[in-house]
């Protein structure tokens, strides 16, 4: 029963930055920059969060107390919630316009730019929350969903070759 639970949580989540994505995309104006710095020039990025370096087993995850799983599960999460909405550009860390031969275009910014804030909020309100609600679950569910989430990393390719 709380396996099901935690899987339909995780599917309504995947769903909200489905949505979360599918919603960033107009053409409001935004005032700060989703740039970052690349070499010497300045350039618009996709994914800004650098690749995962670290993937834990079952056992490793199993000897740490529920504090330590819980910032793993956010850490895998908010870097789930950067990179799938861009899953089929399939940019590297650090990609920008030019890289992926996308017209570094008025538009295009600003799209870029909202996305890059309204990703940020969600990140930081849905932090909030699971910081109230994660303490509640079961630790085999919380090691289950972090190793579930790193498939999903590894599978997407997002990761240090």
């Amino acid at each position: 029963m709380k396996n099901n639970i935690l899987k339909l949580f995780i599917v309504f989540v995947l769903g909200l930055v489905s949505m979360f994505a599918l919603l960033s995309f107009t053409n409001e104006n935004v005032k700060e920059p989703a740039f970052t710095k690349i070499g010497n020039d300045t350039a618009h990025a996709f994914v800004k969060i650098p690749k995962i370096t670290k993937f834990y087993t079952k056992g490793e995850l199993d000897k740490m107390q529920k504090l330590e799983l819980i910032d793993i599960y956010k850490s895998r999460l908010a870097y789930l919630i950067e990179t799938l909405p861009f899953l089929s550009l399939h940019p590297e860390p650090g990609a920008t316009f030019k890289d992926m031969s996308i017209p570094e275009t008025e538009i295009n910014i600003a799209h870029l730019d909202k996305e890059a804030k309204n990703r940020e909020d969600f990140i930081r309100s849905l932090n909030e929350t699971l910081d109230d609600v994660i303490p509640y679950s079961e630790k085999t569910n919380i090691v289950w969903s972090i190793l579930y989430f790193e498939e999903m990393i590894k599978k997407a390719n997002y990761t240090e070759k």
